[in-house]
This record gives structure tokens, sequence and C-alpha cells, in this order.
């Protein structure tokens, strides 16, 4: 007999019901991909009535965009994972690595099929921008414990955001074709670019 879906109970309340919605779509995206995180199937996972469900994210858009903020706490702990384990002495390897070891996880890729989709629905675009907006704050705090101690360097910022597009790229390429031993040698290759280009510091103003 199939499963019937049941609405939330009193314990917990709204926040326990959203947050089971909110974990059941994130569990899609990472299990079916986009294509497979339908209202519907999110409803079943999460155990709630389609009202329950309307009433937290009256859109499909609406309830994707806000799985952004639970994929970016899952790639933030998969990045203190990679740091807290026997890493390299050599703080910028270990940063990088860190990382090239969240983009290789589930909802990291999860989320850059959300991006992907994104080209060609304007409702979940816009939806996306203003999460990843949200999200943002959270990033830079990552970004700022992997590379707080090069923050003085010229090239800073511009260091910091190609490393991350070399990040999607690669997560990207790697789902085709997947090789820890190429993902060693060319996190490796740029360390040594990022290291060139945080060589200058900046230039002090006169008082």
């Amino acid at each position: 007999m199939p499963r019937m879906a049941k609405t939330a109970g009193p314990v917990g309340g709204a926040e326990t019901t959203r947050s089971r919605i909110l974990n059941a779509a994130v569990e899609c995206l990472i299990d079916t991909g986009v294509a497979g995180t339908t209202t519907l199937a999110v409803q079943h996972r999460a155990e709630v009535s389609r009202g329950a469900l309307l009433h937290h994210f009256p859109t499909h858009a609406c309830l994707l965009a806000a799985s952004v903020a639970e994929l970016v706490r899952r790639n933030e702990r998969a990045v203190s994972q990679s740091r807290a384990g026997t890493g390299p002495a050599d703080s910028l390897v270990a940063a990088v690595g860190a990382l090239a070891f969240a983009a290789h996880q589930p909802a990291y890729l999860a989320e850059l099929e959300l991006w992907a989709v994104a080209r060609t629905d304007a409702a979940l675009k816009q939806a996306l921008i203003a999460a990843e907006r949200g999200a943002g704050r959270d990033l830079e705090r990552v970004y700022s414990q992997l590379f707080g101690e090069w923050r003085d360097c010229e090239a800073y910022d511009e260091a910091v955001t190609l490393t991350l597009h070399f990040i999607r790229g690669l997560a990207i390429s790697e789902n085709l074709s997947s090789s820890a031993g190429r993902r060693e040698r060319l996190v490796a290759v740029w360390v040594d670019a990022m290291r060139m280009l945080l060589k200058t510091k900046k230039k002090m103003r006169p008082k």
C-alpha cells in the first residue's frame, strides 16, 4: 500500500515542518537532481500535506532556492571536515585542497546543477539570485577562514575569485571524468599560480 503523506503534528511547530521539507528537498536534489525534485516528490519524502508544503514554499522555484542555504551549510561542513584532517603543513595547499574536497561532494554538485537549470528558468534564476545573496555572508566567512592570512596582498580579491572559478570548473569537468591524481596535480599547479598572485603586499598609505 502506498505511503500516505502526513501533516506535521503539533510538536516542533512550523519551523520543524519547514526544516523537514527543506531537508527532503536537498535529499531529492542530491539523489534525483533538479528534474526529480518536484513538489510532489518532496511532499512525499517529507511526509507532509500539500497544504503544509505550499504554506512554506508557494512555488517550486521558492522551494529550490530555499534549499541553497542548506546546501551551503553542507558544503561548509565538508570544508571543515577536510581542514580537520591531517592535511599538508602548507596552509595555501590546505585551503585550496579543502575547497576541492568540498566541490567533490554531492551537495556542491547539486548547487551547481541548480545554477545550470536556472539558465532557462527565469523564476528559478531570480529566486536563486536572492538566495545566493543571502548565502554570500556564510561563504565570505569560509573564505576568510581559508585565506584570511593573505588579505593584505594586492591581488587577494582576484586570487580568491579566480580560485572559486577554478574549483567550480574542476567540479563540472570531474562529473564526467574523475581522477584523484589529476585533481591533485591541477590543485598543485593552481596553488603555485596563487602564490605568485599573492606575493605583492598592499602598499601602506601615508598618514
